[in-house]
C-alpha cells in the first residue's frame, strides 16, 4: 500500500516530468520516482517535503554520477575537463520554483523571468509597470524567495 504522502509526491513529480523538456531535470524526476517508489509506505512528512527531499537526493545521485564519468563534447579537439556548465544552478532554480508551495504566484512569475535571463527593464516593459516599482517587486521576491530557500535548507 502507498501512503498518501508519496503518492502526492509521485503526483506532484509526474506533473513537472510532463511540463518538462529538459533531459536533465528529467532525469531527476525519474531518480526521485524511483526513491519514492522504493519506501512506498513512509510518512516522513507531507508531499512536498517528500517530493523536495527526493529532489534533493536525486540531485545528489546525479552529481556524484557526473564526478564518476563527466559528461564529454563530441568535439574532443576543444575538451576542456575543468569547465562546469553554468545551468546546473539555473536548473536547480527553476525547479524549486515550480516546486515551493510559499511563494506567490506573482513572485513566481517575477523570479522565474529573473534565472531565464530578462532584466528589470524588460519585465517592466512587459508587465506594463514603471520601472522602479518593478525593481521594488523584484527586490521583495527575492527577498521572500531568499528567506524560503534558506528555511528549505536547513530542513534537508
Amino acid at each position: 500500500m502507498i501512503s498518501h504522502p508519496v503518492a502526492g509526491a509521485v503526483k506532484a513529480l509526474q506533473k513537472q516530468a510532463l511540463a518538462s523538456r529538459d533531459t536533465y531535470q528529467l532525469d531527476r524526476i525519474d531518480r526521485a520516482l524511483d526513491e519514492l517508489l522504493r519506501n512506498p509506505t513512509e510518512d516522513a512528512g507531507p508531499a512536498p517535503y517528500r517530493v523536495r527531499s527526493a529532489m534533493g537526493h536525486a540531485y545528489e545521485a546525479l552529481e556524484r554520477r557526473r564526478a564518476i564519468a563527466p559528461s564529454v563534447p563530441l568535439d574532443l579537439e576543444h575538451t576542456d575537463s575543468s569547465h562546469i556548465d553554468a545551468r546546473y544552478p539555473v536548473v536547480e532554480i527553476l525547479a524549486w520554483l515550480e516546486a515551493e508551495p510559499n511563494l506567490a504566484a506573482g513572485e513566481r512569475i517575477l523570479l522565474d523571468e529573473l534565472a531565464r535571463g530578462h532584466d528589470a527593464v524588460s519585465m517592466a516593459r512587459r508587465h506594463g509597470v514603471e520601472l522602479p516599482r518593478m525593481r521594488e517587486r523584484i527586490s521583495r521576491a527575492r527577498r521572500h524567495a531568499r528567506a524560503l530557500w534558506q528555511v528549505a535548507e536547513e530542513t534537508v
